[in-house]
């Protein structure tokens, strides 16, 4: 009986690191590849999936599997980590934002994807029947795109099975600095159509959405964040030594709100990402090309400022920030005890 670790022709055995690609299409120049790594450890344990650059701009995110990646010893390691650094290396090679420059999808609003479909829908298959289909647990890490400023936060959606929505719960705790969303269909936070986690929570395998990183940068703290989570997830699961650490009480996303300009111009903003916004709190202005203030944007209700759009020449309608509005998060038995208060 064999102990090998395999997706199709990448092979590790016990105690061992492999890597390779999944060519899952072509180009008139050549082959698309998926680059993937398996970290088979020596000590038995479960299998996460940690997957990133599904929008390839998001920096902070493929740098933080690669480095997890890198300095992961298989000696150390109770399970498997199949890790996928970089999943649209079309994106990444084009440095595009949100958007594949071979068939113009979104990749996550295309997941479950087909086998006989544009290469966005490939992939979309590809990875989830061939690589987070093997996973007891998943990891898709993201973080603002190249026109968004971001708050980090992690999400999960709750599928309906106790069991998964438990774990997945958890995870998203565990990954968080602070912030928590919990999907729930007919509700304020609906799922994400055609997103790679909510697919794979639909199919019972918990996983986990998490967001840190903001427009185009590679901001050491915002992958820290993200290493700091990977490494409290498998900690939780027994697949690394020592134990989990929650900085601080988590906060749970109730609902959100987009503030929008109506008038055309230049953007002032006076709020940052991360601020607590209070209802009648000034936002931003906006002044014509003469230089007069033509608008005062002021927020529709309390809330924290989740996403800043980068622009800064507005048109009218255009999205100017997005909020969160948040509760303490109900007590959770399973995650509770590894709460550090931090002044």
């Amino acid at each position: 009986m064999t102990t090998a670790f395999r997706i199709r022709d990448i092979a590790a055995e016990r105690g061992t690191k492999q890597r390779g690609f999944l060519t899952v299409g072509e180009t008139p120049m050549g082959p698309i590849q998926i680059p993937l790594v398996i970290v088979h450890g020596a000590k038995a344990g479960p299998t996460l999936c940690l997957t990133a650059g599904v929008h390839a701009a998001e920096y902070p995110a493929i740098d933080a599997v690669l480095r997890t990646v890198a300095g992961l010893d298989p000696a150390e390691l109770s399970g498997t980590l199949v890790a996928v650094p970089v999943v649209n290396s079309a994106m990444f090679r084009a440095r595009s934002a949100f958007t594949s420059p071979i068939d113009g999808l979104n990749l996550n609003r295309t997941f479950p994807g087909k086998p006989d479909g544009s290469i966005s829908e490939v992939i979309a298959h590809v990875l989830l029947n061939e690589v987070a289909a093997l996973a007891d647990f998943h990891i898709d890490c993201h973080g603002g795109d190249l026109p968004e400023i971001l708050w980090p936060y992690s999400g999960y959606f709750m599928a309906g099975n106790p069991a998964a929505d438990e774990r997945g719960e958890a995870m998203a705790r565990l990954y968080s600095p602070r912030i928590v969303a919990l999907y729930r269909e007919g509700t304020a936070l609906p799922p994400t159509k055609g997103s790679f986690t909510t697919e794979a929570a639909r199919r019972g395998i918990p996983s986990i959405l998490a967001e840190s990183g903001s427009a185009g940068g590679l901001d050491p703290s915002d992958v820290q964040t993200h290493m700091r989570g990977i490494t409290s997830v498998m900690r939780f699961f027994k697949m690394l030594p020592g134990e989990p650490v929650l900085p601080g009480r988590r906060m749970m996303a109730a609902g959100q709100f987009v503030v929008d300009a109506r008038r055309g111009g230049l953007l002032r903003l006076a709020i940052g990402i991360g601020d607590e916004i209070k209802k009648g709190q000034a936002i931003a202005e906006v002044c014509d090309i003469f230089g007069e203030v033509v608008e005062k944007i002021v927020s529709p209700a309390d809330g924290i400022a989740r996403l800043i759009w980068t622009h800064k020449a507005v048109n009218t309608g255009d999205p100017v920030v997005k909020c969160w509005t948040v509760e303490p998060a109900p007590p959770h038995p399973a995650t509770d005890g590894f709460v550090r208060d931090v002044g």
